[in-house]
């Protein structure tokens, strides 16, 4: 069989994941749904036995979900792979489970996209798109643990918060949604990098 022209693994993941999660949660949660706004759906989790009935967070603006109940959460994919298998796929080495291809492949469905074993690649070509998702997940679980860290120290110091609000005319709520940080300089030197 001959290869297709070659696809990026960013470009098909950023295809796929690109599918509006409102869209996914409303089909795969659909008698889940407990309240509904612009930003956010408030779902009774699939996964565990959750009193207030919403635990499950899926965030239209910022196309991701969180379950407080599961303390989990990710992309639309994620999303996919959570409700149908009841995991998700995270710091995964070697090759990725059938719960994440499941998922993939039912977005690439959602967008006219072939599935990736459907798409006349061979099994080592889908091993290396794998790798290749596999070290960008683990950058952004990197990346995200560093700006929750930052933004947690600027809360903790209130000088600097009050600082930051007033400087920039930013409101807590804002500082709270962009997960603003703060990295204190070494107190040996000025903000200008000077030795004092």
């Amino acid at each position: 069989m001959n290869q297709p022209p070659s696809i990026g693994v960013r470009d098909y993941y950023r295809t796929i994941t690109s599918v509006d999660i409102g869209t996914i949660a409303r089909e795969l949660l659909n008698g889940r749904i407990t309240q509904s706004s612009e930003r956010a759906l408030l779902c009774d989790c699939p996964n565990h036995q959750s009193q207030s009935k919403r635990s499950l967070n899926i965030m239209l603006d910022k196309q991701g979900w969180y379950c407080f109940g599961c303390g989990t959460g990710g992309d639309v994919l994620q999303l996919v792979e959570f409700v149908h298998a009841g995991s998700i796929t995270r710091g995964q080495s070697g090759r990725m489970p059938e719960s994440h291809r499941e998922a993939r492949d039912f977005l690439a469905d959602r967008v006219g996209m072939p599935s990736l074993s459907h798409a006349g690649m061979s099994p080592e070509a889908i091993e290396e798109m794998e790798h290749e998702r596999r070290t960008s997940l683990r950058v952004f679980e990197a990346l995200t643990a560093l700006a929750d860290y930052y933004h947690r120290r600027l809360l903790a110091d209130s000088s600097a918060l009050n600082w930051f609000r007033e400087k920039y005319r930013i409101g807590y709520e804002m500082v709270e949604r962009l997960k603003i940080g703060y990295a204190e300089n070494d107190p040996s030197t000025d903000p200008t990098g000077r030795r004092t």
